[in-house]
């Protein structure tokens, strides 16, 4: 006598009912997980039982190959022929109508349960073959939707706009990146409009339908129809003709050309008829109208967590988050990690609820750090039901990727090669190589690769009305092209191509900034789109040695970045610095030189004017060598830059010559543009030295504004150049526009020089309470600026007018060491400031007492000056 069989529980499955389920002779125990047969066990193997009892507990529909091998064969890597095999072992045993196979779709056990209706016993494909007429369809269709739908964050405009569109024409379709969550607003549309259509609403999932040939009979079965004789679309659209009914086709991107014909056909033949498609590109029918949804919005910065909770992204990590872990709460301590981890997700529905499963494991810090592993982080955690594309962010990228045509595919991996956004141009220069590829087939690919979402378009502002976007890989998508592109082996030789074309560009660059072409604000705006580009060129080139095309991506990239950014720009000017000396290039050292005599701003040090000297010494070498147009403005520059940094050192008496005034307006051209113009207001002739700075001034803010420049910083260079000039009424207006203009600005260099320039005019008035708080405010940045020795020298003369005297005396000792210990000098106002204030003190304390205290001030440190000052 044989053992009476017996199945290990399967871990797949969800917990079995205890009730057991009978049909035909057969009984199922899933308690006991026990297949009798007359009332006697039978014989069939474990994983046929473990694939009879998935189905039978899903029998209410139709189960994809893909589901069934996640439950029969939990966490193994098997062939789909093993369910064919598991199978024909339930067929032999059961018959034949148990299990019924729904070509391109999956299986259906098809049994009727004693007691309940039977299930059809064949495929919708099967009943193509019948004799007469279609079947009627019921009052109300089957809907296939899920039974309890996620909560829907961060959409209810698009669920507005999307109904809207939906009623006023018969097809429409939901276009967005993979992940974007296309499915979820669909079903939710879907779930609200049951009972707006006479006949319901009908879901079909298209995503594990691989034949298009089978798309008709897919859609009859998921609606319940029957359909009659003949080709088996005419025969859909036959029965579909009379109903008033909203279809969805969800995730058709695989089958787009089938979905198209199908919903041409249908929407030719039923008039009540309303198509919803969801996809990750359009079909391109007349009829139809697209709905494109963007990611979940994320805030810009950190916020406190009860204002990040209104941001739709972050809502759906925290749900998610505590879904998977009741424990967890957003709160202000974590809420900025939250954030930062949305926006590295780009908002992305799916890449969000995946890495919330993963928050009570890893911590949402350690999680927000580790992005750049995203596609081996995000891996499983969220809901079983979904399809297995949805299951990991890799497959989601996959399914994506595998729709794209060769060519489509390999620009989509070289595109990883760019930082942020690209122009088409950039992107042209770059990824075409050979016969294989030319900048033809990239322009098609890349509208390809916008049409299936991957590639998002970001209308550029600053083209200069020209209508051209840029483009730009989303972070998940990049960070998956990126290790396609390193598979094929083309990384090193893409992010070669990458540095020689920024390179390329910047290079054109630095002479369009004072070309005229382009407003010198707009142009900078323009150039500093490609910061990330140009911070791998130049990174790459660096390593590589390539000095001479380095200094050419530098020069122009520290030309546009504002001051607001002023420790890049320190940084990069200590780079381009050093490269300087590795290039024989006469012309692009003189570019470099002036760039970086320039990239000082304001600050006044020996530093500066040796840079702008050694850019005047080259200047002329390059003139002399080669007498061209562009070597003459060159030379005009480099001799104005000089002239004008003399002039703002004032102590630098007698070197700006009659002579050198003369070369200056021997070498202008008065049909330059302002932007070449800019040394226009240097004095014809000599002149008291600080009067001739602020005509110098006055007319530099006429041809930068002219240029289209900023002039912020320039106006409060005036201001210095009015109270040198000895006009303190024009200097005060001036800088109480200035503060109005700047109030709320982010700019700390330029806050820094407008408070503290104004701060003297303020202290030339009297107005001492003011000066104090503007010197005040001004301190931090100051410090971080080394911009403190001209603020301790104000500071100092503040205390003397306060009549403080001892620590004044002191405060002008501590500038003093600042001074020599930045290699600074004093300009005008400066000097005047220690003037006045030792004066002042002089009077009070004798000289001796003065000197004294002058000398102890050279030894405090920064904490004690700004104690001393009261600040």
């Amino acid at each position: 006598m044989s053992a009476t069989p017996t199945f290990p529980p399967m871990s797949a499955l969800p917990a079995s009912p205890t009730a057991p389920l009978s049909f035909t002779r057969f009984e199922i125990r899933p308690a006991e997980r026990l297949l009798l047969k007359d009332g006697q066990p039978a014989e069939l193997g474990a994983r046929a039982f473990d694939l009879l009892l998935a189905l039978a507990e899903r029998r209410e529909r139709v189960v994809s190959k893909h589901e069934l091998l996640e439950l029969v064969w939990p966490g193994l890597v098997v062939e789909e022929n093993n369910i064919a095999v598991q199978v024909n072992a339930v067929r032999k045993l059961l018959g034949p109508d148990v299990v019924a196979t729904i070509p391109g779709r999956g299986y259906r056990f098809t049994a009727a349960p004693l007691g309940e209706s039977a299930a059809p016993s064949r495929p919708a494909e099967a009943v193509t073959a019948e004799v007469g007429p279609s079947v009627p369809a019921p009052a109300r269709l089957p809907t296939n939707l899920p039974r309890v739908l996620q909560a829907l964050r961060g959409r209810t405009e698009d669920l507005a706009a999307l109904g809207a569109l939906l009623d006023q024409h018969e097809l429409v379709s939901v276009i967005g990146a993979g992940g974007m969550g296309k499915t979820l607003l669909a079903q939710h549309l879907l779930a609200g409009r049951r009972e707006a259509y006479a006949h319901g609403v009908c879901w079909v999932e298209l995503a594990t339908l691989t034949d298009g040939n089978a798309l008709p009979g897919a859609i009859a079965h998921a609606a319940g129809l029957r359909l009659g004789a003949g080709q088996p679309l005419a025969a859909l659209a036959a029965s579909l003709a009379p109903l008033q009914l909203l279809i969805a086709l969800d995730n058709a991107e695989h089958l787009l050309d089938e979905v198209a014909r199908v919903c041409q056909a249908l929407a030719d033949a039923a008039p009540g008829l309303r198509l919803l498609v969801t996809s990750q590109a359009p079909l391109k029918l007349p009829l139809e109208r697209v709905y494109r949804i963007g990611p979940l919005a994320v805030p810009q910065g950190p916020l406190p967590a009860a204002q990040a909770l209104e941001f739709s992204a972050v809502a759906l990590f925290a749900e998610r988050a505590a879904t998977a872990d009741a424990r967890f709460q957003l709160n202000d301590a974590n809420a900025a990690a939250v954030i930062e981890l949305c926006r590295a997700l780009d908002g992305q529905a799916l890449a969000i609820e995946l890495a919330a499963a993963r928050a009570s494991t890893l911590g949402v810090q350690r999680l927000a750090s580790a992005m750049q592993d995203r596609l081996r982080l995000l891996t499983g955690g969220r809901n079983r039901a979904a399809p297995p594309r949805q299951q990991t962010l890799q497959a989601a990228l996959a399914w994506s990727h595998g729709l794209l045509a060769p060519r489509e595919q390999t620009v989509f991996r070289r595109l990883a090669v760019f930082h942020g956004s690209f122009s088409l141009e950039l992107a042209q220069q770059v990824v075409a190589e050979g016969a294989d590829l030319d900048e033809w087939d990239v322009v098609e690919a890349l509208g390809e690769l916008v049409e299936r979402s991957l590639v998002a378009i970001i209308e550029d502002e600053h083209d200069n009305g020209q209508g051209l976007p840029r483009y730009r890989l989303l972070d998940s998508p990049q960070v998956y092209a990126r290790e396609l592109l390193q598979a094929a082996g083309e990384l090193e030789a893409l992010r070669q191509r990458h540095a020689f074309a920024l390179a390329a560009r910047f290079a054109q660059e630095w002479d369009r900034a004072f070309s005229g072409e382009l407003g010198l604000q707009a142009w900078a705006r323009q150039l500093l789109q490609d910061s990330g580009n140009a911070q791998d060129a130049l990174a790459w080139l660096l390593q590589a040695g390539d000095a001479r095309r380095a200094l050419q991506v530098g020069i122009s990239w520290l030309l546009a970045l504002p001051n607001m950014r002023h420790a890049e720009r320190q940084a990069l000017a200590a780079s381009c610095e050093t490269l300087l000396p590795q290039i024989d290039d006469l012309a692009l050292q003189v570019r470099g030189w002036f760039t970086l005599s320039r990239a000082a701003g304001l600050l006044s040090s020996r530093d500066v004017l040796a840079k702008s000297g050694q850019a005047l010494a080259l200047a002329r070498r390059l003139a002399a060598e080669v007498g061209s147009e562009a070597t003459r403005w060159l030379l005009y520059a480099a001799l104005g830059n000089l002239l004008v940094r003399r002039m703002m050192a004032d102590d630098e008496a007698g070197t700006v010559t009659p002579e050198l005034l003369a070369e200056l307006r021997t070498l202008e051209d008065p049909r330059w543009p302002a932007a070449r113009r800019i040394f226009q207001g240097v004095p014809r002739d000599l002149m008291p030295q600080r009067l001739a700075f602020r005509a110098v001034l006055r007319q530099q803010w006429r041809l930068q504004d002219e240029a289209g420049a900023d002039t912020l910083l320039l106006r409060s260079n005036l201001v210095d150049a009015e109270l040198l000039a000895g006009d303190t009424e024009a200097a005060l207006q001036l800088g109480e526009a200035l503060l109005a203009d700047v109030q709320g600005s982010r700019d700390d260099y330029l806050l820094m020089a407008v408070r503290m320039n104004h701060a003297v005019a303020l202290l030339r008035s009297g107005r001492l309470a003011e000066a104090r708080e503007l010197l005040a405010l001004g301190w931090p940045s100051a410090l971080r600026l080394t911009w403190y020795p001209s603020y301790a020298d104000h500071l100092a003369l503040l205390l003397a007018l306060e009549g403080r005297f001892e620590p004044a005396a002191q405060l002008v000792g501590y500038a003093d060491a600042a001074v020599s210990r930045e290699d600074q000098f004093r300009q005008g106002n400066e000097s005047d400031a220690v003037e006045r204030a030792m004066a002042l003190a002089l009077a009070a304390l004798g000289e001796a007492q003065c000197q004294r205290l002058r000398d102890e001030g050279r030894s405090l440190g920064d904490e004690q000056a700004a104690a001393l000052a009261g600040i």
